[in-house]
């Protein structure tokens, strides 16, 4: 017999801060089967959006959905990563593999990325935003560090970490306010050899000046440790709370499945975007995808680009989570993208960038351009490094992930 369960499926509009409800979602854990319906009332007002623009249009019948375990893309960014699931975990004191998709669905809060709520029923309240403020990060912190040993930590310190996002993979953090804004706070790891915090903040700030739209971040020093707080995108200050943008991620847009890895590939990518977005995303992603190559950055997996969407359509968002990966001095200098890049495949080269660079909507020529500005404004990353605060030890352990800067195009 199989496992269904259904849930209500809430959306924030434009300039709202209750959600409505949508439909409801029909989850089949067994078959990893989802479907979709949406409501007869919510159909009939005149400012609905999709719940999910790739997958599920307005109007539409019911449709099945089997990939990612039976979840719709935007539903499945909408659920907690994996450091979310650590932490639901820990809550309830039981492994995360014994929880499923619907029980993580239904126990994300009001920090979840984008514009979707899901709850058990129609009359469940308004899930309430407790984020910690700033002044609770050394606290929130430690809390952090115990998950990761498998420590017990206290009830009102879990509460606090709960409100964490679903963006940003394994690593931990949780949401906070400051200075009337929601931001991700980034911790330490507990195995981390350098300092990632700092060198994601050195990475995003270089990607800043080759002209790479990112948020507003800030480095921290919290107990003794860097913090990386990065301003969240999805949410704007309202007099009455906060309105929420839609998001979608890269995956999410494509319909891929994320164990379908073969099947991930920037150009692709940049052939849907012609259908929903300016022509400016879609070079920005070739930029984004170039600097990628020069930083050594591998974790470009397609839930690391993002899609905001409201009432006037669907944008790129401000890039997220690049830090380059570290490479043993006297190694090959080859390796690969986490998609594939052009004719090469996965092979991360500036040749091989340039070779698909048409789907982008460049000339062979604008795209040499491109690259050269980039090369030339990357090939200083070590001052760069070194000015926001980057150890020597650290600037060496790096050196190799930056070989690409010196490739002749």
């Amino acid at each position: 017999m199989m496992t269904q369960k259904k849930v209500v499926v809430f959306i924030y509009l434009p300039g709202e801060t209750l959600a409505v409800p949508a439909g409801i979602f029909t989850h089949e854990s067994d078959a990893g089967i989802g479907s979709f319906a949406y409501g007869r009332r919510y159909l009939e007002r005149k400012n609905a959006l999709p719940v999910d623009p790739a997958a599920l249009p307005l109007g539409a019948m019911p449709r099945e959905v089997a990939t990612n375990k039976g979840l719709y893309g935007a539903f499945r960014d909408a659920a907690p990563d994996y450091w979310g699931r650590l932490v639901i975990a820990a809550e309830r004191r039981v492994p995360p593999e014994v929880l499923s998709e619907m029980d993580f669905l239904l126990d994300g809060n009001a920090t979840r990325v984008g514009n979707l709520d899901f709850r058990a029923t129609i009359d469940d309240p308004e899930p309430a935003l407790e984020p910690p403020h700033f002044n609770r990060l050394e606290e929130v912190m430690d809390a952090a560090f115990k998950i990761e040993t498998g420590e017990q930590v206290a009830h009102h310190l879990m509460r606090l970490l709960r409100q964490g996002t679903s963006v940003g993979g394994a690593r931990p953090k949780c949401t906070v306010q400051w200075r009337d804004a929601l931001w991700i706070a980034k911790f330490p790891a507990r195995n981390d050899s350098v300092n990632i915090p700092r060198i994601e903040y050195a990475a995003m700030t270089l990607a800043g000046k080759c002209g790479i739209n990112v948020p507003t971040m800030y480095l921290q020093s919290i107990g003794g440790k860097d913090v990386l707080l990065v301003r969240r995108f999805d949410r704007v200050r309202h007099k009455d709370g906060w309105v929420r943008k839609g998001f979608l991620s890269a995956l999410s847009i494509m319909q891929w499945d994320e164990a379908d890895r073969l099947s991930w590939n920037y150009g692709a990518i940049a052939d849907t975007m012609r259908r929903h977005t300016s022509v400016n995303d879609i070079k920005e992603l070739f930029r984004r995808m170039v600097f990628n190559i020069l930083v050594r950055n591998t974790d470009d997996h397609p839930r690391n680009y993002g899609f905001l969407f409201d009432d006037s359509g669907l944008k790129l968002s401000p890039a997220y989570d690049i830090v380059p990966s570290l490479s043993q001095p006297g190694v090959a200098t080859e390796f690969f993208l986490a998609m594939s890049v052009g004719k090469r495949g996965r092979e991360a080269s500036l040749e091989n960038a340039l070779s698909h660079a048409i789907r982008f909507g460049l000339s062979g020529e604008e795209s040499r351009v491109v690259v050269e500005k980039l090369v030339e404004k990357v090939g200083g990353w070590r001052d760069h490094f070194a000015s926001v605060g980057c150890s020597d030890s650290e600037i060496r352990a790096l050196d190799p992930s930056f070989a690409r800067c010196m490739d002749s195009i």
